[in-house]
């Protein structure tokens, strides 16, 4: 049975008041929640329950970890498939009358095990076969990069080739910002908010047409891509690593 979550006028909590880990123990998935700020905790009914949404390719899993009175420190994540999920803690009233009201959450942010960022665009592990990498543009958090798992270090080997990179990232950009200008009209926060900036960085005298027809959109982001592969040299990169490889094996 699904949890219903009915929004009022909740309080903003800070990502920063939580300390959340996923850890493999054996066969299983734990996740280890803790507030490392109470105060930030103080006004909310003892019984208010503690939630953590895991949300990632449409896969969606609400973990509970007791209420704020009588909270549990781990508890089991059932889905084996997440890699870097979006997370949001939710305080939630459990009462009788006002079960399911909303009394306070965080914004959305995203779990990495290692601890790392990959900036605007996420590089993530998963079981992308029979294609060898798939994109994932999610509405609360940054677009995730998936790259066939069964590459050894999968994530890292797909920021530094210069072959996939050339490939890819045109067409990720290119996505990514359709998906941006479809919304029609500028993003205030949240990471659409922070590719804007970055498109920006690119194109510093050409404003995004969020109001713009599909043909003055498509041509905004055809420069955009073309300007991003000039800066970058993708396609040297791309014709010397295969040049290179080339000439290695000619001399085996």
């Amino acid at each position: 049975m699904r949890n219903t979550i009915r929004l009022t006028g909740r309080k903003q909590l800070p990502v920063m008041a939580f300390d959340l880990t996923i850890e493999e123990i054996g066969e299983q998935r734990r996740a280890k929640l803790s507030c490392v700020d109470h105060s930030y905790l103080k006004g909310f009914p003892l019984d208010a329950e503690i939630r953590l949404r895991l949300s990632e390719n449409k896969f969606v899993e609400v973990l509970n970890f007791g209420t704020i009175g009588k909270p549990i420190e781990t508890v089991e994540v059932r889905n084996s498939s997440f890699g870097a999920p979006s997370c949001q803690v939710r305080i939630v009233k459990s009462d009788a009358v006002n079960s399911g009201l909303l009394l306070g959450s965080t914004k959305n942010w995203t779990y990495k095990s290692d601890g790392q960022t990959d900036g605007i665009l996420l590089f993530q592990p998963g079981p992308t076969r029979p294609r060898a990498w798939r994109l994932d543009v999610r509405d609360d958090e940054n677009p995730i990069l998936y790259v066939d798992e069964r590459i050894e270090d999968a994530s890292a080997w797909a920021k530094s080739d210069p072959v996939f990179l050339a490939c890819v990232l045109p067409y990720v950009i290119s996505e990514v910002f359709g998906w941006i200008l479809e919304t029609g009209s500028e993003p205030e926060d949240g990471w659409m908010e922070q590719w804007v900036r970055w498109a920006e960085s690119l194109l510093p005298n050409e404003d995004m047409p969020f109001k713009g027809d599909a043909k003055t959109k498509r041509e905004w982001i055809e420069k955009l891509t073309t300007t991003f592969a000039a800066r970058h040299r993708l396609a040297d990169q791309m014709v010397g690593s295969i040049m290179n490889t080339s000439e290695v094996r000619a001399g085996e």
